[in-house]
């Protein structure tokens, strides 16, 4: 045995060196062979991928008999002298990991420095660790047809494996606490628990075994260690992480730019135009300089920069134009990694035209790639260079970093460890695309987009809720104006929502990029004691408050509250659910309790206006903090402190909803001096008071387009309250705000609970009266009783007295009523001449005598227009019909042809029976419809979609006209 203060040399029985060095207080580099020689730097130094680091002086050496151990403050490594088996410890002194038979290792180097032989035989490498019962292992990249849970699979980190191989990372974390780096750039072989269900076993055809063996607790924990082994993700642009779409690739610049305008047209939010590797005039060697195709992106040579150039144009509208490049494919490890000094003045020329980022590609699709036969006794696999699209793309980041002085967005198909120091990655489709991108996310790769399956709903929703987003054309016709006018409309919705969320998108990719954790979080990530959770394949968390279900409609919800994010419905975990997805939405969207979510309003593109006006959604239960993170989005700043930091909390206790709104730490250039947040508070009763900064504001009706200074409104129909609270940059102190409640969801009993769904909590009082009013117009009696008995238990739950007791039947004789007068009728006329009933048109002391009148008087209501004969049931169908379609255009006559009916008939026991006209009572509920969207926050062009009006102008003619207001305004 040999030592130094930077590492350890044990020499066993057997004749293998093992070579241990203690890089930081948690983590053993471990080199072996059969010389000796550790040629410097190892494998995954040499590429940059992990950083030289120096020695650890924090550790000791003890010996014990024929064992030694290196201990750390964090972790210790035993080796047995004799065998050079390894066994590490956490700080507590518990065992993590074991190998359980002498590791095996090749010569490791080519040549004699240390005095062998030149052609020392090389075997390669095998080692093996120990399984516990219950371990599960994660990582290991992004392979098809293999589930987040690695134990019982057999992966090779290479790409042609028989196998579509994305991105292989040779990379292990244990839930039992410990992570394993293989520092190695040719295939090997994990078998975990595959061959033999107790271990997992790592082997290689050439070089020496080595790797990085850390010890860290949780996965995330793990994940943090790897991100401080090999370096933080690249942090993309912020407008990288709106949406992308990437052209036909037979598209010249006329066809570009159409598809670009008409995301503009339709009001589609989007940033990044690509194009495929067929914009240059010659396949693109590294070798010589390439130029645009002379007939299909044709630029005069005298003016080749400027506004007039198609790339001009672009940037005008506020694109930001990426092109793609095949990486080099010579079928030689020593030419793909060997590349010209200088390649990348070839792409200069086209970042100084407007060029902001490069797709990089393969020449085979990774699907044919994967399936190359190689001959049984070839080893070119041996030498195939894994890491050449991260080197590649180091150095297009690097020579983009000195040109522009900004982050260029650079994407790839194929990767390996590192690749997301300088790139995000991207794939094709897969059967459930979103294991692509949690694979990755387990394997320290945050920035990972699978094409969007365009579509499906299904595929919408799940392709929005990834790291960034991206639509690709290809070889296809993958636009979303080519899909039906209600995948369109979803499409929209979807798009919208995207861009509105990007201010909390950002903020957690700064969060990957400082501790590993990635934005699209597996649900082992976020919930590892949750033996329910741990298992979910079909769902995971964005970011830290969204729980997103992709291709499924089984949702389990860990403990605690959750808010359904579609419809406002509470459910409480843990528990299973089977999930109606509604018409406007494409997937389950749950909201965790004590969220905070930060939202910009509506942009075509990131940071179109200044970001001096952000929401702030926030969703009561329990504690929560957010920290939202803000930089100039485009240049390196942020690595030096340019960036602001803002700490939001919130808690709920005692009936009473606070929220501490952090001042803004630090700056960057072109940061807003002011700031306005529009406070939304989901999911509330009408509160009894409002406190900011200790001094009460005053309640508004929330119809003002500027609301006077220290008010705040409450919105019924949506269940929101809306206040506005002015922000400067140099305030030094929190503002804090206090919501008293004064009713609703808080104030349930136990028994009422009880007698509730065991996982759902009851709507708002808000939409369980619209149920109410569907009920009641559409006869349907189950829905309106089931709706009033909720709705009652809610307002009656903790009623301080009498007079609470009678405002609430008073409330709701009101809305019976006017149901009544739109069928032209009044409550005494439907009671008639049953004095029982009249009798109930009176107050009560009693809360079971008020409840059981109203009752009976929804019952007589709807019994009253059965009685009416065949035509109320014609009405009832004609009704249901609208309110099941109000997102599109409804037409007497269609309407008429549907239910086998003349048009002027239906007209006219439309009027009989409603009291209105068909076209009145459309218009009613259209109106309806559109103020509560946008009182819930919807955009003007999202109202305009559900409720219809194909004419944005038209819509704010007709809405301006049935309010008194413009939709701005009453959204404001």
């Amino acid at each position: 045995m040999r030592s130094s203060r930077a590492s350890v040399v044990v020499l066993t029985s057997t004749g293998l060196h093992v070579r241990i060095e203690p890089i930081a207080s948690h983590t053993f580099h471990v080199r072996m062979n059969q010389t000796g020689c550790f040629e410097e730097p190892s494998a995954l130094a040499r590429l940059g991928i992990v950083a030289p680091s120096p020695a650890s002086d924090c550790w000791e050496m003890k010996m014990r008999e024929e064992v030694m151990e290196l201990i750390t403050e964090s972790a210790s490594l035993r080796v047995d002298r004799r065998s050079g088996e390894l066994s590490l410890y956490g700080s507590a002194g518990t065992l993590l990991t074991r190998q359980n038979r002498p590791p095996r290792s090749g010569c490791g180097t080519s040549a004699g420095p240390c005095g062998t032989s030149a052609g020392a035989s090389d075997d390669g490498f095998e080692t093996q660790f120990v399984l516990a019962a219950e371990e599960r292992i994660y990582g290991l990249g992004d392979q098809h047809d293999t589930p987040l849970m690695k134990r019982g699979c057999k992966i090779a980190i290479c790409f042609r494996s028989g196998k579509e191989v994305h991105a292989p990372v040779p990379l292990l974390l244990s839930s039992e606490g410990w992570g394993l780096l293989m520092d190695n750039d040719r295939r090997h072989e994990f078998d975990v628990g595959c061959s033999s269900p107790d271990v997992v076993r790592i082997r290689g055809r050439r070089g020496e075994l080595a790797f990085y063996l850390f010890a860290g607790g949780s996965l995330a924990e793990l994940l943090q260690k790897y991100t401080e082994l090999t370096g933080p993700a690249a942090l993309l642009p912020v407008w990288a992480y709106g949406l992308s779409f990437n052209c036909n690739q037979q598209a010249e610049a006329r066809d570009m730019l159409e598809d670009a305008l008409k995301f503009r047209r339709e009001g589609i939010p989007c940033d990044m135009i690509g194009l495929e590797p067929t914009w240059m005039d010659r396949q693109f060697d590294y070798d010589g300089p390439v130029d645009w195709h002379p007939d299909r992106f044709y630029i005069p040579q005298w003016l080749p920069k400027g506004a007039h150039t198609f790339m001009g144009a672009l940037g005008t509208a506020g694109f930001k134009l990426t092109l793609g490049l095949y990486l080099r494919d010579d079928g030689e490890a020593g030419k793909q990694l060997h590349l010209p000094e200088d390649w990348y003045e070839y792409l200069k020329p086209f970042v100084a035209q407007g060029v902001l980022g490069f797709n990089l590609c393969t020449h085979i699709p990774i699907r044919e790639m994967a399936n190359i036969p190689v001959a049984a006794d070839d080893r070119s696999e041996d030498a195939e260079s894994l890491p050449h699209s991260t080197v590649v793309s180091r150095s297009v980041r690097e020579g983009f970093a000195t040109q522009t002085g900004r982050r260029p967005m650079i994407y790839t198909p194929v990767g390996y460890t590192g690749i997301q120091k300088y790139a995000a990655v991207w794939s094709g489709g897969r059967s459930k695309a979103h294991l692509s991108v949690l694979g990755l996310g387990l394997s320290g790769i945050p920035h990972m987009a699978v094409d969007m399956e365009l579509h499906t709903a299904a595929g919408i929703h799940c392709g929005f809720f990834q790291p960034w987003s991206k639509v690709n054309s290809w070889a296809y016709w993958r636009h979303p104006l080519l899909l039906d006018p209600e995948l369109l409309l979803l499409f929209k919705t979807y798009a919208r929502l995207r861009y509105q969320l990007l201010p909390y998108i950002y903020s957690a990719a700064h969060v990957a990029v400082r501790t590993g954790l990635p934005i699209a979080r597996a649900m082992p990530l976020v919930f590892p004691d949750d033996p329910h959770a741990v298992v979910q394949q079909n769902q995971y968390m964005f970011g830290d408050a969204l729980l997103v279900a992709a291709f499924t409609d089984q949702v389990y919800l860990p403990a605690g509250e959750w808010y359904d994010y579609w419809t406002g419905e509470k459910f409480t975990g843990p528990a299973d659910i089977s999930y109606h997805v509604p018409r406007h939405a494409g997937g389950p969207l749950f909201v965790r309790a004590g969220a905070i979510v930060p939202m910009w309003p509506d942009m075509e593109y990131a940071n179109q206006r200044p970001a001096d006006r952000l929401e702030l959604h926030v969703y009561p239960g329990g504690m929560g903090e957010f920290t939202l993170y803000e930089d100039d989005g485009t240049t390196f700043g942020y690595q030096h402190g340019e960036l602001a930091v803002t700490s939001i909390a919130s808690r709920y206790e005692r009936r009473v909803f606070a929220v501490e709104l952090g001042p803004r730490v630090g700056r960057y250039p072109d940061m807003p001096e002011s700031r306005t947040w529009e406070v939304v508070v989901h999911a509330l009763d009408k509160p009894a008071a409002v406190k900011v900064d200790g001094k009460q504001w005053r309640e508004t009706n929330g119809s003002f387009k500027k609301p006077p200074p220290a008010s705040w409104s409450y919105h019924r129909k949506t269940g929101t309250l809306r206040l506005l609270v002015p922000d400067v940059f140099e305030r030094q102190d929190s503002i804090g705000l206090e919501i008293s409640l004064s009713g609703g969801r808080g104030r349930m009993s136990e028994q009422q609970r009880s007698q509730s769904r065991p996982n759902v909590v009851q709507r708002t009082v808000g939409e369980l009266e619209k149920d109410i009013e569907v009920g009641l117009e559409t006869g349907n009696t189950a829905k309106t009783l089931s709706a009033l008995e909720r709705w009652w238990s809610l307002r009656t739950a903790e009623a301080g007295s009498v007079e609470d007791v009678r405002e609430h039947w008073l409330a709701m004789n009101g809305l019976l009523v006017r149901t009544a007068e739109r069928k032209g009728r009044t409550l005494h006329e439907i009671a008639g001449g049953d004095p029982l009933l009249r009798s109930r048109f009176q107050p009560t002391d009693s809360a079971e005598d008020a409840y059981k009148s109203l009752t009976q008087i929804a019952t007589r209501i709807i019994e009253y227009g059965k009685k009416q004969g065949d035509t109320y049931g014609i009405i009832r169908q004609a009704t249901d019909i609208i309110m099941s379609e109000i997102d599109r255009e409804l037409l007497l006559y269609a309407i008429a042809d549907r239910l086998h009916l003349n048009s002027s008939y239906l007209s006219r026991i439309f009027k009989q029976e409603i009291g209105l006209s068909f076209s009145d009572y459309v218009l009613e509920k259209k109106m309806g419809r559109a103020k509560e969207l946008l009182l819930a926050g919807s955009t003007v062009a999202t109202a305009a979609d559900q409720t219809g009006f194909k004419d944005a102008s038209y819509f704010n003619r007709v809405f301006r006209k049935y309010w008194g207001v413009t939709p701005g305004g009453m959204r404001s």
